[in-house]
């Protein structure tokens, strides 16, 4: 009998052991447990995540030892994988196999390039990658803030006059986020346009509506958003994290002022949520996003780099 892992699709009955791989491989605590559970299946049942066909599972002697998921965007010709080992099965060949599979479906997708990313400080997966034929592409920066108590104060960074800021609101604003969201990062790295329906699913799939502030013209047009989130720290800190998840102008509305005061705004409404920290990503070739950021008192604190290998012919 062959020592090897077998590679198998995700099937629902598979849920349980496989959020319990997932949460081995990552660290996540029993803190948090039940919440990245419920994130984890959202995920999972989001339109076009297509578990059955995109999730993978490494089996050894009827144990799940790893996993993989691969999100495919054949709008922008690519597959972005995800995968990893529990720990007492790294050193196997399990990660091998399982990116492998990552590779085949994106051969299967018809698309042209297979990309992952890897934390900076994550050496072995990164050695790993770069023997497997991948080469890096693209860096993104990891930016913490601690709020000071200006963004408290509602004169800080204020809205252009005529803009004006509200909650998302649960079946109406779906097709205007996913309007400006994609006018606004259209052409950007690693972006695929949104559908309504997937907003929906993100915003469920978050559970708290509120923390997407929508900005809006005089004329009661959506120009802009910020989108923030809340989690509580599973580690030794037990802060309280906020994240900006994404931000978005309109192009016809940029050079306003409206980009920096909405995020400013999201900032104040996570202080007010709790938050004691502060984070996002943002694209190291953006240079515009990375001066606001700047300004507000970001600083960086790590890396995110992009690999990818091409697929198709």
């Amino acid at each position: 009998m062959s020592d090897a892992a077998d590679i198998r699709n995700f099937n629902w009955g598979d849920f349980d052991a496989v959020f319990a791989t997932r949460a081995a491989v990552t660290g996540i605590s029993d803190v948090n447990a039940d919440e990245e559970r419920s994130h984890f299946r959202a995920r999972l049942e989001l339109p076009g995540a297509d578990p059955l066909d995109n999730v993978f599972i490494a089996e050894k002697s009827g144990e799940i030892v790893g996993g993989a998921i691969a999100a495919v965007e054949p709008a922008i010709d690519r597959v972005v994988g995800e995968f990893g080992v529990i720990p007492s099965a790294i050193g196997q060949g399990i990660g091998r196999l399982l990116l492998a599979r990552l590779e085949q479906r994106a051969s299967d997708a018809g698309v042209a390039v297979h990309q992952v990313n890897v934390h900076q400080t994550n050496t072995r997966l990164r050695s790993f990658i770069d023997s497997a034929g991948y080469r890096q592409i693209r860096i993104f920066n990891e930016l913490k803030y601690r709020p000071a108590p200006a963004y408290l104060e509602g004169d800080y960074r204020p809205l252009p006059d005529g803009v004006s800021l509200r909650p998302f609101v649960t079946g109406v604003d779906e097709v205007a986020l996913a309007t400006v969201q994609n006018a606004a990062f259209e052409g950007s790295f690693g972006f695929a346009p949104n559908t309504p329906e997937q907003i929906a699913g993100y915003v469920e799939m978050r559970g708290a509506p509120g923390d997407i502030l929508m900005a809006e013209d005089s004329c009661g047009s959506v120009i802009g958003y910020v989108w923030t989130s809340v989690t509580e720290r599973n580690d030794d800190s037990n802060e309280t994290a906020g994240m900006i998840e994404m931000t978005g102008v309109l192009p016809s509305q940029r050079g306003r002022g409206v980009g920096s005061a909405v995020i400013a705004a999201g900032l104040r409404h996570l202080r007010e949520r709790g938050a004691s920290v502060i984070e996002l990503e943002v694209d190291g070739e953006n240079l515009s996003a990375r001066r606001i950021y700047k300004d507000l008192g970001f600083k960086k604190m790590g890396e995110q780099d992009w690999y990818e290998k091409n697929i198709g012919a």
